[in-house]
This record gives C-alpha cells, sequence and structure tokens, in this order.
C-alpha cells in the first residue's frame, strides 16, 4: 500500500485509491450492515441503499469502503457520479455509464469480464474432453447454459455475447469489437451490422433497465459474486431545470427500487449518496415525489440509528478517541514516507488537538467532519517536518490547529468526499 499517495488524496480533500477500509472510523456498524449486504448480494438478492450525509461526511469515502468491500469478496463494481453528462432522467445513459465502468478486481471493462469467462469455459472444456470436435460443442452447450438466465431478461444482449465469442473465436476482431460497443451501450452502430450479430435497435430508455437487469444476470453467471453499482452525488438530480424533468429521474429511481425488491433483479446492490437536502427538501429533492418518499423513508422517528432502513446517515466524528486513533494512524503512514519521528512531537499533543477540533464544531451539531480533521491534521505533519527547527515544544505545533473557520468552512460547495 502506498501511504504517500493516501496522504496527498487525503490532504487534497480527496478519496484514497486504496486503503479506506483501515481508515474507516466510527464505521463499524456500517461497515458490518453492508458485509451482511453483500452476503445477502451473492445469495441472489438485490437492494437498493441510500447513504445521507453531509458536505465533507464522508459519503464518497463510504463508497469507496464498499467498493473495497465488493472487489474482496469478488463483485463487479461500477461507480458513477451523476452530473450534466450523467442525468438520472435519462436512464439510457446510466445504463451506459454503468456498463462502461465496469471493473473487478482482476481489470477493467465488460470485454475483460467476457474474455475471462469465455477463457473459464474453454478450460473446462479442454479438461473434459480431448477431442477438440467435442470440446467446441461443450464450450457452445455451456455458453448457452450460462446464458440461459440472460435471455429471460434481454434475449438481444444474449444473442450479442453468444457472437461475441463466435467472432472473438474466428478472430474477426472488428465484428467483436462492434458487439461490445453495443452492449456497453453504442447506439451508432449501422443497423446492418448490428444484424450481423443478430440484435435490432438499441439502448434506450425504455429498455435500458432490462438491458441492466439482464448484465446483472449475466456478471453472475459468468462467475462472479454480483454486480455493485454506487452511484455518487444524487444530489445532482435537484439541478435539473424541470419538475417534469425531476419526476422523471425520481420515477426512475422507484423503478430501480421497486425492481429490486420484486426479485427482477438479480445479485445486485444499488447504493446512492446524497446530502440532506436531497432527502428532506420538499419542493426539489425526494420528498417533492410522495411515491418514492412513501417507499425509503422513515415511519418511526428515533434518534436511535436503524441501518436497515432503505437510507443510512453517516454522521460526523464525535468520538475524541476516534479522532485519536485515525491521528495515530496517519502519523505512522508519515513516519513510514518521509522516515522522521512524527510521534514524540504529536503523540503528547493528540489529545488536545482532537480537543480543540471537538471545540470548532458549533455549525456541525457537535460532530468533527472527518474531511476537515485529515486535512489538517496531515497539513500539521507536513509543515512540522519539513521545518522542525520552529516546532521544538508543542505549543507552535498546537497553534497550527487554532483556526476557528469552523468544522463546515472545508469548500463544501466542490465534490463530496
Amino acid at each position: 500500500m502506498d501511504y504517500e499517495d493516501i496522504l496527498m488524496a487525503l490532504k487534497n480533500g480527496n478519496i484514497p485509491p486504496k486503503g479506506t477500509l483501515d481508515l474507516a472510523m466510527e464505521r463499524d456498524k456500517e461497515i458490518q450492515e453492508f458485509e451482511k449486504i453483500l452476503s445477502q448480494i451473492e445469495s441472489g438478492k438485490a437492494v437498493v441503499k441510500f447513504i445521507n450525509g453531509q458536505f465533507g461526511a464522508g459519503k464518497s469515502f463510504f463508497l469507496k469502503v464498499i467498493e473495497e468491500m465488493a472487489y474482496k469478496n469478488n463483485f463487479a463494481v461500477s461507480w458513477i457520479t451523476l452530473s450534466n453528462e450523467i442525468p438520472f432522467n435519462k436512464f439510457d445513459v446510466v445504463y451506459r455509464n454503468i456498463a462502461q465502468n465496469l471493473k473487478v478486481k482482476t481489470g477493467e471493462g465488460l470485454t475483460h469480464i467476457m474474455n475471462r469467462w469465455i477463457a473459464g469455459i474453454k478450460m473446462k472444456a479442454i479438461d473434459e474432453d480431448d477431442d477438440p470436435i467435442n470440446q467446441n460443442k461443450l464450450i457452445v452447450e455451456n455458453i448457452q447454459e450460462d446464458l440461459k438466465n440472460v435471455r429471460i431478461h434481454s434475449n438481444s444482449i444474449a444473442t450479442a455475447i453468444e457472437h461475441y465469442y463466435k467472432f472473438s473465436n474466428s478472430s474477426d476482431n472488428e465484428m467483436a469489437s462492434h458487439v461490445q460497443a453495443w452492449l456497453r451501450g453504442d447506439s451508432k452502430i449501422p443497423f446492418t451490422v448490428k444484424r450481423e450479430f443478430g440484435v435490432k435497435g438499441d439502448v434506450d430508455k425504455e429498455s435500458a433497465m432490462k438491458f441492466l437487469e439482464a448484465l446483472s444476470v449475466f456478471i453472475k453467471s459468468a462467475g462472479y459474486s454480483g454486480l455493485v453499482v454506487l452511484l455518487d452525488e444524487a444530489e445532482f438530480i435537484m439541478k435539473l431545470h424541470t419538475k417534469k424533468l425531476r419526476d422523471i429521474a425520481y420515477n426512475y429511481m422507484r423503478d430501480l427500487y421497486d425492481e429490486c425488491s420484486k426479485g427482477n433483479f438479480k445479485n445486485s446492490l444499488f447504493v446512492f449518496a446524497g446530502t440532506p437536502q436531497f432527502f428532506e427538501d420538499s419542493k426539489k429533492g425526494i420528498r417533492s415525489y410522495q411515491a418514492l418518499e412513501n417507499r425509503i423513508t422513515k415511519v418511526i422517528k428515533s434518534k436511535a440509528k436503524d441501518l436497515r432502513t432503505p437510507i443510512i446517515e453517516l454522521e460526523g466524528f464525535n468520538k475524541k478517541e476516534t479522532l485519536m486513533e485515525i491521528a495515530t494512524k496517519l502519523m505512522v503512514m508519515h513516519e513510514e514516507v518521509y522516515k522522521w519521528n512524527a510521534s514524540d512531537k504529536f503523540t503528547p499533543i493528540i489529545e488536545n488537538i482532537a480537543t480543540k477540533h471537538e471545540e470548532n464544531t458549533e455549525l456541525t451539531e457537535g460532530k468533527v467532519i472527518p474531511r476537515t480533521f485529515m486535512k489538517s491534521f496531515i497539513s500539521a505533519l507536513d509543515t512540522v517536518e519539513q521545518n522542525q527547527e520552529l516546532f521544538e515544544s508543542k505549543e507552535p505545533i498546537l497553534e497550527l490547529f487554532d483556526d476557528k473557520d469552523n468544522e463546515s468552512s472545508d469548500d463544501f460547495d466542490d465534490e463530496d468526499w
């Protein structure tokens, strides 16, 4: 694990490429709940979850934690961020981006998944029979068997995947490439070309949900535990210009929730992350679309957490011990990267640093914003390491944390962390 990459990402307010599980403090119950959910997904269920948290509270960070857990358990993962380019009211665009952003622990892309699946089928055939003719027959039979459930949701996708095998097996790379593009949602492939691999039409707003169902079934058939789709910055839906467009987006969200509840999706997890305004605003947020709100909002009002409801709320840190534990981990990483003794200078005052952050939470209901704390602590480590002669005692180090701009001051109009 590259500690320098982790430290630089956190200092810049970004998510580290790896290692988020080790830094996910005060999230034990949430992690345990998603471990259970992933186990249920592997067994055939489909679930939609929502993450609710203020800017900087760690929504995107927690999505990264889920991603790491998913890869560890052999899931295929697709992470998309809703935006002008990926608006949720255009579900064909959403499907296209999900298909294009697929990753597994061994590589990236739907093509990688298909090639590994075909290679596995070929190896199985070779193990079962020495005769090349019988091997080819076994390969075709196993491909058809694996695609049987896919065909229930979309005959076109199953047919296209069968043709992908035929083209790639005969080294017709151009046609194989066209099939790959069509499966990823490319709508610019000529009709005459699509006819060569047995399909008509393209992914559109009417067919996209069925295509996504078929994709999730194929991923399971290809040997993976299931499909995990992470949808960040769901609050972008509120920026759609008209109520009609927002209602279309919320209706797709409701459809996705219902399709999972009905069992039409298999082995799938969809996680939306959004701000409290997204969940609470009655004009542009989820509350403006009653059919969705009635399905996902809590019916019991309590400060006690119920992680089995559709919406999980992420709060800032409220335990001094958590801040001290994170600070210690960051300090150890910093010592490893920059080869210096940070412990002598910081260990005696870690509790004081945590206290200072707690004192600066007037606007965040007494919760320390994770991003703010990590950024400031790593910045202090960097400053002291490069100017050790100026920080011989604890007082000048503590002064680095005297900023009274409050926990909410940290560029929260930018992309969430």
